[in-house]
């Protein structure tokens, strides 16, 4: 039997029953399932993905994948409907079969993307070769049923090496637009890392991809679509795109999520993410079709069954997926008499009003559910400061320490923080130490080393470290300290939890006087984490940030 991962390309579903409807509020249909599989024995008596749904002005048009119960072959079924609801199995299914052996579909067919012309059905459809290279092709129809494959077949073909489309390349959606075909399309490279591509034909058989994909598997620790997006189903309401992919983050099942788009290219991904789901199995292969204000929903679940929901969609709610950390915050007493309070200053670099959020990350602790501050908004060009930011945004009481996630609508909101001394006994400092907000894009992954300089510790001075980590997942950090002349002094380690932070302060005590510097580095899988230095002038105690390099 063919192991399930070679459907991760085009076709990636597990599903249940118990879907919970998330955010845009869809709506189970009371008959749901429509469709379960075949008799056995027949064609499609493994069950059926689905594929793509079109009305033609009259009736409904259903296209899914049909699956034998050892799962060997996949051929694609056609199904009709009055009303959506209750579906009549075309007598001619399978109405498309795989190839013959040898040829680039020998395998069977995966994923169709369906456009009616009023006259013809054209249809593009993905395809695996039994290498497990996916491809896709081109037919036309004038019923649904009877279906003339394209001579010169495939039309859609993996990149070359190096490509995100370096593996397989197939079509997921399809849009006429004003004389253009849009075609958004899933492809892997070599790597096994599945983005949405994007592509543009006149005819539907010449196709010119954009240079990059359009929209890439979730960046976020813990979110829905970390590990894997596939199938994308798109529609286009006369001012916006509407886009809903299949999402998986690696462990859970599979889910639906949603993002917006003015162009078909820059997609935003919604806040509610994932917007259909279920707490046991996957659900996938969304297609929706929109009549008036209401938003029709097919979708597979449990690789075997049909459904249908329907909602009024979509609010245009940008997901918080821009995140950047401010290392080190307090409103604390510190060491030698000082007193810590940090201020922030967000700035908006956007053309466009930006959302942003702030987390409590206290120090020493797991922080996988942080407290989380009301969304404000920032207009374009402005900036906001919150001064004593722990107690003014969180209310917290000395003594607090630990670090500030800010999350945020748009790339182009900046962050800047200040943390400075305010001791009673007239000692407190005029500067304080600015530490900008680290993006994620910024932090250190497994096996990387980076340097921390002016590590000092004197009667004058003396030396802090901190760590953050970026992940959900537990990270030993080791910081090895070393001399001026790079001999090694002691390698001690910290250990981050989820979202976790933590500081050894004066690391270089027992080895002073001395100047050096440290390395921070980890051998966590997946780790991605930031360390400082914090450099305290003992009579003042004002702090200076060194970065690592």
């Amino acid at each position: 039997m063919r192991e399930k991962a070679l459907k991760v390309f085009l076709v990636i579903i597990i599903f249940s029953t118990g879907v919970a409807m998330a955010q845009t509020e869809w709506t189970d249909h009371p008959d749901s399932p429509l469709i379960g599989p075949g008799e056995p024995g027949e064609w499609d008596d493994g069950g059926h993905w689905l594929s793509h749904v079109v009305f033609d002005g009259s009736i409904y048009h259903m296209w899914f994948t049909g699956i034998e119960a050892d799962g060997d072959w996949w051929d694609l079924g056609h199904a009709t409907s009055a009303d959506g609801v209750a579906w009549t199995m075309d007598p001619e299914n399978p109405v498309l079969i795989h190839g013959e052996f040898g040829e680039w579909d020998d395998w069977g067919i995966t994923d169709v993307a369906v456009v009616y012309d009023g006259t013809l059905f054209h249809m593009w459809y993905g395809a695996f070769h039994h290498d497990l290279t996916a491809q896709g092709g081109y037919a036309t129809s004038p019923d649904g049923t009877v279906w003339t494959k394209y001579e010169n077949n495939p039309v859609l073909t993996p990149g070359p090496p190096g490509s995100s489309y370096a593996n397989s390349l197939g079509p997921s959606s399809v849009i006429s637009d004003g004389g253009t075909y849009r075609m958004w399309c899933p492809g892997m490279d070599a790597g096994g890392i599945v983005r949405i591509g994007y592509a543009e034909s006149s005819d539907g058989i010449e196709w010119a991809m954009h240079p990059v994909p359009v929209l890439e598997i979730g960046k976020l620790p813990g979110a829905f679509d970390s590990a894997l997006i596939g199938h994308s189903n798109v529609v286009f309401d006369g001012s916006t795109y509407h886009m809903w992919y299949m999402g998986r983050d690696g462990q859970g099942p599979r889910k639906i999520g949603y993002a917006y788009s003015s162009d078909g290219i820059q997609w935003v991904k919604h806040r509610g993410n994932p917007v259909l789901e279920s707490p046991t199995v996957g659900v996938d292969l969304p297609h929706v079709i929109i009549e008036g204000t209401t938003f029709r929903m097919w979708y597979s679940y449990d690789d075997t069954w049909i459904s249908y929901a329907t909602s009024d969609c979509c609010p245009g709610v940008a997901a918080l997926d821009n995140w950047q950390f401010i290392p080190a915050a307090a409103v604390a007493s510190g060491a030698l008499g000082a007193f810590y309070q940090t201020d922030v200053d967000i700035g908006n670099a956007d053309d466009h009003a930006v959302e942003y959020e702030f987390s409590w990350l206290p120090r020493g602790e797991t922080n996988s559910e942080p407290v989380t501050s009301d969304v404000f908004t920032l207009g374009a060009g402005m900036s906001a400061r919150y001064a004593n930011a722990l107690s003014e945004v969180f209310d917290l009481e000395p003594n607090s320490f630990g670090a500030l996630l800010i999350k945020a609508s748009s790339p182009d909101l900046l962050a800047m923080s200040r943390t400075y001394n305010l001791g009673d006994d007239g000692s407190g400092g005029t500067y304080g130490q600015a530490m900008p907000a680290v993006g994620l894009e910024d932090f250190i992954g497994q096996g990387e080393t980076r340097r921390i300089l002016f590590g000092t510790e004197n009667a004058d001075m003396r030396t802090n470290v901190g760590c953050q980590n970026g992940s959900l997942d537990t990270v030993a950090v080791f910081l090895e300290l070393f001399d001026a002349q790079g001999t090694s002094l002691a390698r001690p380690f910290v250990t981050l939890g989820a979202l976790g932070n933590d500081q050894v302060n004066r690391i270089f005590d027992g080895h002073n006087p001395v100047n050096g510097y440290i390395e921070v580095s980890s051998p966590s899988p997946g780790a991605s984490y930031t360390c400082y230095g914090s450099v305290l002038d003992n009579v003042t105690s004002d702090p200076t940030t060194i970065p690592p390099q």
